[in-house]
């Protein structure tokens, strides 16, 4: 896998980030608070970002320890930073999505997993996970789902688009925006994700939330 630059990706420096992201995907606020309602204990946090994710269940889950995985130093510097109030409840890892996972209560992962486009590798990866959780352990996943064409696609951009205006951004610029995004990032719809994470071992993959494309997803071990 080559390394993933959130600056080349999104035309922002990590400080940047947190601000932009609001904008940009529909109701971010609840689908982070939907996740962190989720997890606690020993918590490995995906492509962590900046560890706005990491830091939220710092914030409200005082047992959770969570492990910040970015292969993006930039955004590992800032979740660090970001983290250090916590003090050894948070640890900053520069690591892929395909280094070995360690025993853990619970992973997640917000607006990441969608930078893995292969199905195979993205099966082998949630496998790895399903082998890394603890019984009665769980992988919450917050992304975009998509169907690839058809007109529950059209309705979800819709959505997403109608959000972004929101905040000031309009149809044209939220249409180049999609454009870009779709030669790097790569949305299965929420049938295949569940598909997938069934194929990887999980008994009862369920969808937690959703909101046009964004969606919780998950399964507990």
């Amino acid at each position: 896998m080559s390394e993933h630059r959130v600056l080349d990706h999104l035309g922002l420096a990590a400080s940047d980030y947190d601000a932009a992201i609001r904008r940009y995907i529909p109701a971010y606020e609840e689908m982070i608070a939907t996740t962190v309602s989720l997890v606690d204990g020993e918590v490995i946090d995906l492509g962590t970002g900046t560890g706005a994710l990491a830091a939220a269940i710092l914030e409200s889950k005082p047992n959770a320890r969570v492990r910040m995985v970015d292969i993006d130093p930039a955004m590992l510097a800032t979740a660090r930073a970001r983290a250090a109030r916590f003090g050894d409840r948070a640890q900053a890892v520069e690591a892929s999505f395909d280094a070995p996972l360690p025993p853990c209560d619970a992973v997640v992962a917000s607006l990441a997993l969608h930078h893995v486009p292969e199905r195979e590798r993205k099966t082998a990866l949630y496998r790895r996970i399903h082998q890394a959780l603890r019984p009665g352990g769980i992988l919450a996943i917050a992304d975009a789902t998509v169907y690839e064409s058809g007109p529950a696609k059209v309705r979800s951009f819709e959505v997403w688009a109608a959000e972004m205006g929101k905040h000031g951004i309009e149809r044209d610029e939220a249409n180049r925006l999609f454009a870009k995004w779709a030669g790097e990032d790569r949305y299965y719809p929420l049938a295949a994700e569940l598909d997938m994470l069934a194929e990887a071992g999980f008994a009862q993959p369920e969808c937690f939330w959703k909101y046009g494309p964004m969606t919780v997803y998950g399964a507990y071990r």
